[in-house]
């Protein structure tokens, strides 16, 4: 049996010959097991540990076991390191040490299990405030720093946004910059699900309260995807608030509005798709989803985007935001921003096609263009590009 060394500063997980790394959760799991090594752990004993009160689906421990088991190249039927136990949970097997350095006491393992969810705990408590139409949003902010806004989309969740696969990155690297505010769209997260009105502005009305609500004079806005379209409809609402504008894998164009058949027709079946099988247990349609989002993603960060997906908020609401993005047009307000803006768009992004960037970038005056090589519509954190990404968003706001 080949003895495996675990790092839980960078969740590297090395034997004499093989060297590979684990997701931070997976991570977590892993420190859980070892902590108590020989005892079985039931799905939710891990689930209090590691994801510590957050509602999250319990299929997240199985992900993860089946991501830690990989990594060592176990075999479920006849497990060396971990092995399932009929309805009671998961057992690590065989021989554990655990290094001083690591280990202080006898808690240790567990308050690494915190330090790795150091990002989650520093977090603001999630707070909410009242849209001009009634409808509560949920916010928050984390990291210190000039202001960054991030536009609210059409799915994400405030507690569960830092396990994204793709989108955690994003909020751990720019919160060491930045403080970065961001909020759950109407009818999606933490924010209000039912009695919603779901059209564009009031969208634009959702991020206007936000800004509001934290009292900056200016704030720079980061709009992804469909959130760029409602980062452009504020600027030109209040262009006095808004010192810098950056938009990643944005457009102006809904896809109907592309003078594309194929689009539009495209646009008819996701919503017709998206009303009707959301919340099956089969994910086809939130499959389908993923794989436009992130073609490049592994089999495990695509099983937990297809689980998140359906946390988000319910079909009717998923569909109704699929519509009104398909059918949003700002591409009158384009040449109206005066804000300082940063395009950046990957050149083979599925959603967005580059296209629908350069047409912002050549239509904002003051603008600047930067291509990123990825199929991704978000680029993941491995991605050689992220860091470019990133820099290029911290030297433009810092200018």
């Amino acid at each position: 049996m080949k003895k495996w060394v675990l790092s839980l500063e960078d969740g590297s997980l090395s034997s004499d010959d093989d060297l590979s790394r684990l997701s931070p959760k997976a991570s977590d799991v892993l420190a859980c097991l070892i902590n108590s090594a020989g005892t079985v752990l039931s799905r939710n004993e891990i689930l209090s540990k590691v994801w510590r009160g957050l509602h999250v689906s319990p299929d997240l421990v199985r992900e993860n076991i089946f991501e830690i088991r990989k990594a060592l190249g176990d075999d479920a039927s006849e497990p060396k390191y971990i092995e399932t136990v009929g309805r009671r949970g998961f057992r690590l097997i065989g021989p554990v040490s655990v290094q001083t350095q690591i280990r202080a006491s006898e808690n240790a393992v567990d308050e690494q299990v915190t330090k790795s969810s150091d990002w989650l705990g520093q977090m603001s408590p999630v707070k909410f405030c009242t849209s001009k139409d009634g409808v509560s949003i949920a916010h928050t902010f984390s990291g210190e720093g000039y202001p960054l806004v991030i536009a609210g989309s059409w799915m994400s969740h405030l507690d569960m946004d830092w396990e994204n696969p793709v989108y955690g990155g994003y909020l751990r690297h720019l919160s060491r910059q930045f403080q970065v505010i961001r909020y759950d769209q109407r009818g999606n997260g933490l924010s209000q699900w039912a009695d919603v009105d779901i059209t564009f502005e009031r969208m634009v009305d959702d991020i206007e309260v936000i800004i509001e609500a934290y009292g900056h004079k200016e704030v720079s806005i980061l709009g992804m995807s469909q959130g760029a379209s409602v980062a452009i409809a504020y600027a030109n609402r209040q262009p006095d608030r808004v010192s810098h504008l950056v938009l990643k894998g944005g457009y102006a164009r809904g896809r109907i509005h592309r003078d594309n058949d194929a689009d539009r027709e495209e646009s008819e079946a996701l919503v017709s798709l998206i009303r009707h099988s959301w919340g099956n247990e089969n994910p086809a349609i939130r499959q389908t989803l993923t794989t436009l989002f992130m073609p490049d993603a592994s089999k495990e960060q695509m099983q937990w985007f297809n689980n998140f997906q359906k946390l988000c908020g319910p079909s009717e609401n998923i569909a109704q935001f699929r519509a009104t993005f398909d059918d949003m047009n700002v591409t009158q307000l384009l040449p109206k921003i005066t804000a300082p803006t940063l395009v950046l768009h990957s050149d083979r992004d599925s959603v967005a096609p580059l296209s629908e960037g350069k047409l912002l970038a050549s239509q904002i005056q003051n603008s600047s263009f930067v291509q990123l090589n990825s199929p991704n519509h978000m680029l993941f954190e491995t991605e050689r590009d992220f860091t470019k990404m990133i820099k290029n968003i911290d030297k433009f706001i810092k200018a």
